[in-house]
């Protein structure tokens, strides 16, 4: 099934929360009626939607890789020296930035390093999704 299609069935499903959850911020930002002053412009009120959308956009993703990148397969802790075979040593992890279309997150990458290659490796899949 295409990523797109999956993505948007699965934002369907969560419809309901995702309504409840809008209602809420609305009465964060314009009061418990939720409703914005008489004479606020479409165009005022759309920027905050985008910004605020935006905003749970970014924390979604960083909270998903954040969490991915903690959970690394054990077969990853285990392997060794891709070039070499060698054994590889676990170092501690490095800040992973990637700009997204609604704005930057960063997540700790895990990393090993092989003393004989002198050469940092960083857990990586063939597909995204992919497992051991």
């Amino acid at each position: 099934m295409d990523k797109k299609v999956a993505a948007a069935r699965k934002a369907q499903e969560l419809r309901g929360q995702i309504e409840q959850f809008a209602g809420s911020l609305r009465a964060e930002v314009y009061g418990e009626q939720g409703c914005p002053a008489w004479g606020t412009l479409f165009s005022e009120i759309e920027e905050l939607g985008v910004q605020v959308g935006d905003a749970i956009c970014r924390a979604f993703i960083q909270q998903s890789v954040t969490q991915q990148a903690e959970e690394e397969p054990s077969c990853y802790q285990h392997a060794g020296c891709p070039t070499c075979g060698g054994p590889l040593d676990h170092r501690d992890p490095e800040p992973k930035p990637l700009l997204t279309r609604r704005g930057e997150v960063s997540w700790q990458e895990p990393q090993t390093y092989c003393k004989k290659c002198r050469k940092a490796f960083f857990p990586s899949v063939q597909k995204f999704g992919d497992t051991c």
